[in-house]
């Protein structure tokens, strides 16, 4: 495939689930995910790196060409979104769209910020929702702001819930948005603890909830703690983020969770999956970004390395 190949679209491809369990999907609960198309993003990073490589990369347009996430915050503007949502939805495909904008994110760590009241997220919420309206989205509701809640004061946790529940609300009264609340994942959070904030924040009145996301974990973990806390939620869904998975995590270590060589890609996008109520496995990471400088001269949050993506794909056999 040439490097200057640019699609507008991705099918949800069916390859064999990555455990040796096969899926077994609840007859009364249609996954709303399956047998959509996901938009690709024609003028991201990876495909601007992808059209420009010489010589032609393979990996850069392997990536390039896998639908993922498109992520909106508090230095989104806002025309920018709407018109990535319509265009996305006139093409007669679904968005993913992961919205972190929420207040105190991060803990002021390496992704640090939020907009700056709950008033002002709120806003945006609405802003977005509208943007949305009755065609097709896959949402994914704040990474980390569940699992992260326990460095916040007693007062910001209960807004940062109180503003999650307004979020899932707001954006599932859509009647074609699935909303999955960010759930970290199984080595964060326990069960029992994940569960319970996630009934705080009104998972039932989403779809569900996400896991794995920007992380490393396998599917496999990731499924039994997603079956385990769905036991707990009245057998809400889950996705998993899958992007960056293809080798496991690294070894344990104080920054293992950020840039960590050796890692690969993971099955791309698909609702083939090994769990009763996992709706799809996703690319939410974009692979190729960078996870923060983490003191180690990395590229900043966010920013996109060629090296990086090659690598990811190289070690996925790609």
């Amino acid at each position: 495939m040439a490097a200057a190949v640019v699609v507008a679209t991705g099918t949800l491809a069916e390859p064999t689930p990555l455990t040796s369990t096969q899926a077994v999907r609840l007859v009364d609960d249609a996954n709303p995910l399956a047998g959509q198309n996901f938009y690709v993003n024609p003028s991201s990073a990876a495909m601007r790196a992808a059209q420009s490589a010489q010589p032609p990369s393979p990996e850069l347009t392997a990536i390039a060409n896998t639908p993922q996430a498109y992520w909106m915050d508090q230095l989104s503007t806002p025309a920018v979104d709407a018109k990535y949502i319509s265009a996305a939805q006139a093409a007669g495909t679904m968005p993913i769209l992961a919205l972190y904008g929420i207040p105190h994110r991060d803990c002021g760590s390496f992704s640090a910020g939020g907009f700056g009241s709950g008033a002002a997220y709120k806003s945006w919420i609405d802003t977005v929702a509208g943007d949305i309206g009755g065609g097709p989205a896959t949402v994914i509701l704040e990474p980390d702001a569940l699992a992260m809640a326990g460095c916040l004061s007693g007062d910001q946790r209960q807004e940062r819930y109180d503003l999650i529940r307004y979020a899932v609300d707001t954006l599932s009264n859509n009647p074609a948005t699935a909303v999955y609340v960010d759930a970290g994942h199984s080595r964060w959070t326990s069960v029992d603890e994940m569960a319970s904030r996630l009934n705080q924040v009104d998972v039932g009145r989403a779809r569900g909830f996400s896991l794995n996301t920007a992380n490393f974990f396998t599917t496999d973990e990731e499924t039994g703690y997603g079956e385990a806390i769905s036991g707990l939620t009245n057998g809400a869904h889950y996705v998993i983020d899958t992007s960056r998975n293809g080798a496991g995590p690294a070894p344990d270590s104080p920054l293992s969770w950020c840039n960590p060589s050796g890692r690969a890609l993971g099955v791309p996008p698909t609702t083939a999956t090994a769990g009763a109520h996992a709706d799809a496995y996703l690319w939410v990471k974009r692979p190729g970004e960078s996870d923060g400088s983490c003191g180690q001269g990395a590229p900043g949050a966010g920013r996109f390395s060629d090296q990086f993506a090659i690598d990811l794909a190289r070690n996925a056999g790609q």
